[in-house]
């Protein structure tokens, strides 16, 4: 797997768009894609290290040096609230499709209440 294949299945397990993570890390939807499709794939650290940082991974994964996802730190139930809890639980049998329609949804609620 290259470098813009990891890139992509992270951003889109973290259910990201590509103009989500191009903000994140200051970039344009146009040089996301030019990652994602192979025509950029060296990327210097100034770059790299902030893009695994936004896919909350490392840049020895997204380069391919380790073919090891690293596993995320786990909040306990005492650092999340009791109904963030029930919602873990709900919907752990949910598909990926139900999951991103949830995420999309919290994402549209947040943004009204920003507003």
């Amino acid at each position: 797997m290259k470098i813009g294949d990891r890139i992509k299945k992270k951003r889109i397990e973290l259910g990201y768009s590509v103009d989500e993570l191009a903000s994140k890390i200051g970039k344009n939807r146009a040089t996301i894609y030019r990652y994602e499709s192979h025509e950029i794939e060296n990327l210097p650290t100034t770059v790299l290290e902030p893009l695994a940082k936004a896919l909350s991974t490392t840049p020895a994964y997204l380069m391919g040096w380790d073919d090891e996802e690293p596993t995320p730190p786990e909040e306990t139930p005492e650092e999340l609230t009791e109904e963030a809890v029930i919602l873990a639980r709900e919907a752990n049998d949910l598909s990926n499709v139900q999951l991103e329609a949830i995420r999309a949804m919290i994402k549209a609620f947040k943004e009204q209440q920003d507003k």
